[in-house]
């Protein structure tokens, strides 16, 4: 598609809770992982984050300007998840869009493997016009029960009439909600991810999320991966946590309406029912775990 178009496909949107600029990486994003299934690397590539939640939901209640995927069943190492990335990028669709591939960096220093966070250029070829989009790649993290297939129309055509989709491998909702309440818990009080608060809120109101037995076994299992085994004192820890957290005046007035005030979707929820929903879903865990233990 040329940037002419393009241009015109988002104004088109006028109305859309969506800013122009996370349409333009939304079209970059889907660019990128048409190229991903054209790949040898699509069954390696495990779609997760903002951008999952962006299409589960529709991206009027979940705007990205990054993508997030975990990296599965290839060599971990640096020079082979760079190497992987330079390939698929020099795939041609016939598009009228390239890709550079810019910085690549370690990141995720705090988890059991190192991550990696590249930095991805896509250019249309009519026109100077460049999108930059951050691509963050998980490595080894636990899956339950499984990744599951996902199938979804692009959000821009490149002709009129076509519908064309991605297909690839995504995170399961419970693994999506696990990951999200542990990086609540292990950041704490120095936490500033407040999209996790918000997504966390977009889960649990789901009317068709799983099961509570399902989601005990992922948060389990996703703790036990990335820290130790659960113990009956770590709910005391974490309800402390979370209510020292629904009172703290930075994440109250300061971080949670910063958040808010260019997110329409969010701009309705109060920091305070943000919190009353975590809780409520730590105690059901809680719950659920005493109730079925040997």
């Amino acid at each position: 598609m040329n940037s002419d178009r393009l241009r015109d496909l988002i104004k088109a949107k006028k109305g859309s809770i969506a800013s122009a600029e996370e349409l333009r990486i939304r079209y970059a994003t889907e660019r990128f992982l048409l190229r991903v299934q054209a790949s040898p690397y699509k069954d390696k590539l495990i779609l997760k984050g903002g951008f999952l939640l962006g299409t589960i939901y529709k991206i009027e209640n979940r705007t990205t300007k990054d993508l997030d995927a975990l990296v599965k069943d290839i060599a971990a190492d640096r020079e082979s998840v760079k190497s992987m990335l330079e390939e698929i990028i020099t795939i041609d669709l016939n598009d009228d869009v390239s890709f550079e591939l810019g910085n690549f960096s370690d990141s995720q220093h705090e988890r059991k493997y190192t991550g990696f966070r590249a930095k991805l250029t896509m250019q249309h070829l009519n026109s100077t016009a460049k999108i930059a989009f951050d691509l963050d790649l998980g490595v080894g993290d636990v899956v339950t029960p499984e990744p599951k297939v996902l199938t979804f129309n692009l959000t821009f055509k490149e002709q009129k009439g076509e519908n064309e989709r991605i297909t690839m491998y995504s995170y399961p909702i419970e693994t999506v909600l696990a990951e999200k309440v542990e990086t609540i818990f292990a950041l704490g009080i120095q936490n500033t991810r407040m999209k996790d608060f918000y997504d966390i809120h977009l889960l649990l109101n789901d009317p068709n999320k799983p099961s509570l037995e399902n989601l005990y076994e992922a948060f389990n299992k996703t703790w036990i991966f990335r820290h130790d085994q659960i113990e009956d004192a770590d709910f005391e820890d974490w309800l402390y946590l979370v209510n020292e957290l629904k009172d703290n005046q930075n994440f109250k007035k300061g971080l949670w309406q910063n958040y808010i005030t260019n997110r329409e979707y969010a701009q309705s929820l109060s920091w305070g029912e943000i919190i009353d929903e975590l809780i409520e879903y730590i105690i059901a865990l809680q719950k659920y775990r005493n109730e079925t233990k040997e």
